[in-house]
């Protein structure tokens, strides 16, 4: 994948669904994300989202992400994500969402 470009991966796992999220998550990228979470929830069952091999994530990112956390919250299905390298994470560490989303141990 070249540099700047964003792809999800949807991937059955148990009773659940994952979306491995690649490469940079920026505006660019904000409205297939959506899409693929919005698909990814019509299916039920446990959702997680892998931000291993993101590169990159802005606020963009940052706020579908608390987007998918407020309805999970609001109508009660579970969610995790897990934690993507460092120069991600430390986007989240930055703005306190690190503590706020559902991070996996």
């Amino acid at each position: 994948m070249s540099p700047g470009h964003f792809r999800v991966q949807t991937r059955q796992n148990g009773d659940g669904i994952v979306l491995a999220l690649e490469g940079e998550l920026d505006l660019a990228g904000e409205s297939i994300l959506e899409q693929a979470l919005e698909s990814a929830r019509a299916g039920g069952g446990k959702l997680t989202v892998d931000l291993s091999e993101l590169q990159f994530i802005d606020s963009s990112g940052l706020r579908v992400l608390v987007r998918l956390h407020n309805a999970a919250v609001t109508e009660g299905f579970e969610y995790r994500l897990i934690a993507g390298p460092p120069q991600v994470h430390r986007t989240f560490a930055l703005c306190g969402l690190d503590r706020t989303l559902a991070f996996a141990p």
